[in-house]
């Protein structure tokens, strides 16, 4: 994973390296890889900024000051301890452990053991700040830090306090609208009769077959995999609860747990200081992740878990403020999911500030950050590419993270919505990574408890993503989320060639639950090893039009998109001459 560089403006690149502590585990970057309890491998204590606010933090400051209230992170200089063997006496002091389901997850990742990013801030760092004049929004165990709204006058007093590291602005992000699509007439031509329909156990999909054939579902529910056993994090602005296509899973007791990030309780619909319908956004990403209504509705992962984050607030234009986010994560992260689906994707602050192209590097943005950060921790994020296409680099943040499956979004008959941002990111790498339907697609809807209709945009091919990253656990619940997006991306349509429309391309589920972890690049004959057996698979692709089992891209030994005489000389070096080995295909 890549977090930061030269290139970030300095603010930024100590943001980025404040959250670097948390995969290595301290905030000087030293590695922390032993359990808790190991002898010292490192120090947990940050020196202190200077200046505490960057000339760039004070001009955003300044600019986002509504009567002279401003909202900011304030990060903090420690946790209470400076070495490991301090980390293990204060995780066992104040009772941190880990979630059965967290735990089990991370142990995929080799990350099983308390971190320092699992102890919480400081309390008395926290009370200080507000007994000076600052109320709490939020509070970060990954950043060490927390965000207040302070009136700025009170600024110099809170970084002179020895225990502040440092000051940066909460950035607050505007929505892009959803694109404008009309919608499709009520049951319209995307209903077909399902797979194996005469089969005693089969689905009738209704209106939503059709999104779900194009990614290969069906044929993965037929062989009994549908979620079950994995937690899914929903973020968004809020869900309809009481909607029939949610029914099921409240019945088996599959929604585990929410919280609003916005008014700090645990409901996540629509409450009485909300703008009417905040719920309705999130309503139509979760039913096409996991609906289940049998003849009208189903997501990919119906059988899932879920918990329901509400972290965007749609009452002004800042629709969301990256501390929100981060919560969300984190709190995804402490339950135990496995699978973040979030169609939530912003470049332009609401300040006026935005991220340039040049910050779409996959380590500058607070949210790409988290967003890596979990991967690492073994979250599998779905993140929507954006709206803003169809010129090149439009992506917006979290979606050029570097560890994350961002989503591209396609039509009915699998061609690229004109909307979808495109790649690449500024440091070269290819997005989207994959595809599903984001035009027209099936979902329920806020006019009544059983209504339906279609909707469009990266938020809708984004669930039906993070839904099959479900569906794939519950047939590999070991595989890593490195594991379950390279699947994914290899066994896509687009995989011989990707580029910066489709990605790697539409996503064909049977496949990547049938995907073969490990192989050897240039092992054409599945022996792991590459030898004269397979330059002669090979010479049979090229001149004989010999069939090739999955991945079909394998034979592109060169990697130029073509299988050709080229591929075949490359092996005949590689396995007489002493050449260069295969290289590995992306990702």
């Amino acid at each position: 994973m890549r977090f930061f560089s030269a290139r970030i403006r300095p603010t930024l690149m100590v943001a980025a390296a404040s959250l670097l502590v948390l995969l290595a585990g301290s905030t000087t970057g030293r590695s922390t890889s032993g359990p808790v309890g190991t002898a010292p491998q490192a120090t947990y204590v940050s020196a202190k900024a200077n200046p505490v606010i960057s000339d760039w933090a004070a001009r955003i400051i300044d600019r986002t000051a509504m009567d002279n209230k401003v909202k900011v992170w304030v990060y903090f200089t420690d946790k209470g301890f400076a070495d490991d063997i301090g980390l293990a006496a204060a995780a066992s002091r104040q009772n941190v452990t880990l979630t059965t389901h967290a735990a089990a997850r991370r142990a995929k990742v080799g990350r099983a053991q308390v971190e320092f990013g699992d102890l919480p801030v400081r309390q008395d760092y926290v009370d200080q700040i507000v007994a000076a004049g600052g109320t709490l929004r939020q509070k970060s165990r990954w950043l060490n830090a927390a965000s207040f709204e302070v009136d700025r006058g009170l600024l110099p007093s809170i970084s002179a306090l020895p225990f502040v590291q440092k000051i940066d602005p909460v950035i607050g992000f505007k929505s892009e609208p959803e694109p404008e699509v009309p919608p499709a007439p009520p049951e319209s031509g995307q209903l077909r009769k399902p797979l194996n329909q005469t089969a005693p156990d089969a689905l009738n999909y209704g209106p939503s077959y059709g999104q779900l054939q194009q990614i290969n579902v069906p044929a993965v529910h037929n062989l009994g995999y549908k979620g079950q056993g994995v937690i899914v994090c929903m973020m968004d602005v809020g869900y309809f609860k009481s909607h029939e296509a949610f029914a099921q899973a409240y019945a088996e007791g599959r929604v585990l747990a929410e919280y609003d990030f916005i008014f700090h309780d645990h409901n996540t619909a629509d409450e009485p200081a909300d703008t009417p319908g905040q719920m309705s956004h999130g309503t139509l990403t979760w039913s096409t992740l996991g609906g289940q209504v049998d003849g009208k509705l189903y997501g990919p992962a119906y059988g899932a878990m879920f918990v329901l984050a509400k972290t965007e607030d749609i009452r002004s234009e800042k629709h969301i403020e990256e501390d929100n986010w981060a919560a969300g994560m984190e709190w995804a992260d402490s339950i135990g999911a496995s699978v973040i689906s979030s169609s939530l994707a912003y470049r332009v602050f609401d300040s006026g500030y935005s991220y340039t192209y040049a910050d779409l590097n996959g380590h500058t943005a607070i949210t790409t950050l988290a967003a890596n950060h979990a991967a690492g921790l073994g979250i599998i994020v779905c993140n929507a590419m954006g709206n803003s296409g169809p010129g090149a680099g439009t992506l917006d943040a979290p979606a050029d993270g570097d560890s994350m499956l961002s989503c591209g979004a396609v039509d009915a008959n699998g061609t690229i919505a004109y909307f979808s941002s495109r790649g690449p990111t500024s440091d070269g790498r290819t997005k989207p990574e994959v595809c599903a339907q984001g035009m027209s697609t099936r979902c329920a809807t806020m006019t009544s408890t059983t209504s339906y209709g279609t909707a469009s945009g990266t938020s809708l091919s984004t669930p039906l993503a993070g839904g099959c990253a479900a569906v794939i656990l519950s047939a590999h619940p070991a595989w890593t989320p490195m594991q379950v997006r390279e699947a994914l991306m290899r066994t896509a349509s687009n995989r011989a060639c990707p580029n910066n429309t489709y990605g790697w391309g539409i996503i064909d589920l049977l496949a990547a639950v049938n995907y073969t972890q490990g192989k050897k690049p240039g092992d054409l004959d599945y022996d792991d090893a590459v030898d004269v057996v397979d330059i002669t698979q090979e010479v049979n692709i090229v001149f004989r039009g010999a069939a090739y089992p999955a991945p079909p891209n394998a034979p592109d030994i060169t990697r130029d998109c073509a299988v050709n005489v080229l591929d075949i000389v490359y092996l005949v070096d590689y396995v007489f001459r002493g050449g260069p080995p295969p290289p590995n295909p992306a990702p």
